[in-house]
Order: C-alpha cells, then sequence, then structure tokens
C-alpha cells in the first residue's frame, strides 16, 4: 500500500521541473553513496552536489531578478523578496470573536474598541509605575542615577574614561 504525502510548505516559484528531478537523483545518488564504499562514486556524488546548488541559486536569482525588474515599487518587492527567503511571511488574522470574563464577543467593531481601550489605559499605567519610582527633581545627573540605582556602578578601566572623577 502506498501513502502520498503532500507538503504543506510554501512552493517556491523559482524551482523548475529540472531542478525536481536532479534533487530526486541527488537523493538516489546520496542512498547509493551511503549503501556503498565507492570513491568514484562518492566523487560524483559531491561533484554533482556542487553542480546542483550552483543551478538552484541560478536560478533563484534569475526568478527574483525578474519580479524586481518588473515591478514597480522595487524598494516593497525587495522587502518581500527578503522576508520571504527569511521564513516571515504576513500572517492575515482575522479574530471572529473575543472572550472576556466569560462574555463572547463577536462584533468587530467591539472588538476593536476593547483593544483600543486596553492599550490606552496600559500607557497610562506603564507611565505611572515608571515615574513613581524615578526622582527627576534632581538636577546633578550623577546625584539623579546614584539616587535612583541602587547596585553600584562597575569602574571603568579605560584610558579615555573613568569612574574614579565621581568617587
Amino acid at each position: 500500500m502506498k501513502k502520498e504525502i503532500k507538503s504543506n510548505a510554501r512552493q517556491n516559484q523559482w524551482i523548475t521541473e529540472g531542478i525536481k528531478i536532479s534533487c530526486k537523483k541527488k537523493k538516489e545518488l546520496f542512498l547509493l553513496c551511503r549503501c556503498s564504499n565507492d570513491l568514484n562514486l562518492k566523487i560524483y556524488y559531491k561533484r554533482y552536489c556542487t553542480v546542483l546548488s550552483k543551478v538552484t541559486l541560478t536560478a533563484k536569482k534569475l526568478y527574483y531578478n525578474k519580479i524586481s525588474h518588473g515591478s514597480k515599487n522595487k524598494m516593497k518587492t525587495t522587502w518581500k523578496i527578503i522576508n520571504e527567503e527569511k521564513g516571515k511571511t504576513k500572517c492575515n488574522i482575522d479574530i471572529q470573536s473575543l472572550v472576556i470574563n466569560n462574555n463572547v464577543i463577536m462584533n468587530q467593531n467591539n472588538i476593536a474598541n476593547i483593544f483600543n481601550n486596553y492599550f490606552i489605559s496600559i500607557a497610562h499605567t506603564v507611565n505611572a509605575d515608571n515615574n513613581k519610582h524615578i526622582n527627576t527633581s534632581m538636577t546633578n545627573p550623577i546625584n539623579c542615577l546614584t539616587n535612583n540605582f541602587k547596585r553600584p556602578f562597575a569602574k571603568i578601566n579605560w584610558q579615555f574614561a573613568s569612574t574614579d572623577v565621581w568617587d
């Protein structure tokens, strides 16, 4: 019984049928090399891998050059290519519902307003918390640093700077 496995990975547009066939051939050669001690076969496999790498790199360059030259917004296209290569793709998440205190909210406007109110209130809370811990009334920056940060600063041993002046 044969099983067909389909990959969920994105299909690269630059991969040609020739590259697919060559990748299958490379896999077959790898399996042969693994089972064999034939030095000539291993040398052939390494050369095959080198040539295939160069071919795939050239195919990728040609594909991305074609896309960027045909693009109206070159910068946007360049960043899209970079993000694709890094594996970063935009994920359009559409929030259908939100549960708060066992209440299900499904109206998109209400969900947006709840998020907006949350982030507005957090900003005020963070500012209030940060400001109550730091005494900014001191005019001398050295006193301000030493009074607000209780851990001692490490000595700096550099010919152009030193903490000895402040001790």
